[in-house]
């Protein structure tokens, strides 16, 4: 398991990368946790607990997580964020949301493992 914690610039968010290959490795980590999905149903998930975000993915599956479920995952921590700091989103000037989707993304992929 590979477990990284970062701070977004400007907002100051702090948020935790978990990549884990094993389901009882990332279960075992939130014991006491209950969940609507099991971690074998999902590839990714933005998971508040105990007052941290973390955003798991698993590296079970050659090639996991793809690029696409990383800007899935990234994009749920988006909107938790400008939800957090009260910023509406905005079709017509998404700079801001996509500057920081860019960011947590390029987080995100550099600690992907090289398979």
């Amino acid at each position: 398991m590979i477990k990284k914690t970062f701070k977004t610039p400007l907002y100051g968010t702090k948020f935790t990368v978990i990549l884990y290959d094993k389901d009882a490795d990332i279960e075992n980590f939130f014991k006491g946790a209950t969940f609507d999905n099991s971690f074998a149903d999902c590839d990714g998930a933005l998971i508040n607990f105990k007052d941290e975000i973390y955003v798991t993915f698993s590296t079970e599956k050659k090639g996991y997580p793809t690029v696409g479920i990383i800007a899935h995952e990234s994009k749920h921590l988006v909107n938790k964020i400008f939800i957090d700091i009260h910023h509406p989103l905005c079709r017509y000037q998404d700079e801001p949301e996509c500057y920081l989707l860019g960011w947590i993304v390029n987080r995100i992929y550099e600690m992907k493992p090289k398979l």
